[in-house]
C-alpha cells in the first residue's frame, strides 16, 4: 500500500500523515505528530500539501485547528487531476518543442570547410589574422619543417598578428630552429618544444570556435577548418595538457 501511494507521487511524510489521519479521524497536530512520527516542525507543511492535493481538510473549533483525511476515493480524483495537469503540460511543451529543437540544433551544429593547396592554407589562416583582436589567443601544435614559401609568408603574417596583440602559443618540433629564431623575437609569441623524434605532417591551430588542421604534404596539401564551440573547447583543453609538459 505504501509503495503504491509513493508511486502516485506522495512523499514519505504525506503518506505517514495521511494514513495517520485515516485512523485518527478529526485530530489536532499534536495527535497527528504522535501517530505519524512526523516532527512537529514539518507536520504543518505536510498537512498544507495534503490540503492542496485535496486529500485533507480542517475546521477550527475554539481557535484550535482539527484536521481530517479526505475519503480514500478522493485519491482517484487526485490522480485524474494530475493526469489532466500532465496533459496540459504536454500540450504546452509541444508548443515550444520546435524552438527547443532549434536551440539544440544550433548548439550542436558543426561546420567543416576544406581548403586545397597553399592558397587554401593562406585563406584559412587569414581568418584568424583578420578577425582576432588584442588579447585573443591562437593555440597550435605539430609544426615541423614546411616549404620555404610557406615559412616566409606565415612569418610575415605572424608579425602582423603579433603587432595586433593577438597571443600565439605554439608547440613545435625542436628541430624547427629556423621558425623559432624568427618568432622568438615577437613579444606576443610563446613557443615550447616537442622532442625531435615526434614529427608529424599535420599542424593544428585553434582560435575562437574554430580548429584548423593543416596537412602539409609536398603534393596536394589540404587545410580543414571545423567551426564548433564543443570541438574547439576539447582541442583547447588537449593543447594545455601538452603545453604543461612541453619543453621550454
Amino acid at each position: 500500500m505504501i509503495e503504491i501511494l509513493r508511486r502516485i507521487g506522495l512523499t514519505e511524510g504525506e503518506i505517514k500523515v495521511y494514513l495517520a489521519l485515516l485512523e485518527l479521524g478529526s485530530s489536532t497536530t499534536w495527535k497527528i505528530t504522535q501517530k505519524s512520527k512526523v516532527s512537529g516542525s514539518k507536520v504543518y507543511e505536510v498537512l498544507d500539501r495534503l490540503i492542496g492535493k485535496g486529500l485533507a481538510s480542517f475546521i477550527t473549533k475554539n481557535n484550535v485547528k482539527y484536521f481530517e483525511a479526505a475519503s480514500p476515493e478522493r485519491i482517484l480524483d487526485y490522480l485524474n487531476e494530475k493526469n489532466e495537469e500532465i496533459e496540459s503540460e504536454k500540450n504546452e511543451i509541444k508548443k515550444i518543442l520546435p524552438e527547443l529543437l532549434l536551440k539544440q540544433k544550433k548548439a550542436q551544429q558543426a561546420e567543416a570547410k576544406i581548403f586545397v593547396g597553399f592558397e587554401g592554407a593562406k585563406t584559412a589562416y587569414e581568418d584568424a589574422i583578420q578577425n582576432l583582436k588584442k588579447g585573443d589567443e591562437i593555440l597550435g601544435w605539430g609544426l615541423t619543417e614546411q616549404p620555404e614559401s610557406w615559412e616566409i609568408y606565415f612569418n610575415k603574417r605572424e608579425k602582423v598578428r603579433d603587432d595586433k596583440g593577438v597571443i600565439h602559443k605554439s608547440i613545435i618540433n625542436e628541430k624547427y630552429q629556423s621558425l623559432y629564431n624568427v618568432r622568438k623575437k615577437f613579444k606576443n609569441t610563446f613557443i615550447r618544444f616537442f622532442p625531435k623524434e615526434l614529427e608529424m605532417p599535420t599542424t593544428v591551430e585553434i582560435w575562437k570556435n574554430k580548429v584548423a588542421l593543416f596537412v602539409i604534404t609536398k603534393e596536394n596539401p589540404i587545410t580543414i577548418v571545423i567551426e564548433s564551440p564543443a570541438v574547439a573547447d576539447s582541442f583547447r583543453k588537449y593543447f594545455y595538457i601538452m603545453w604543461k609538459t612541453a619543453k621550454k
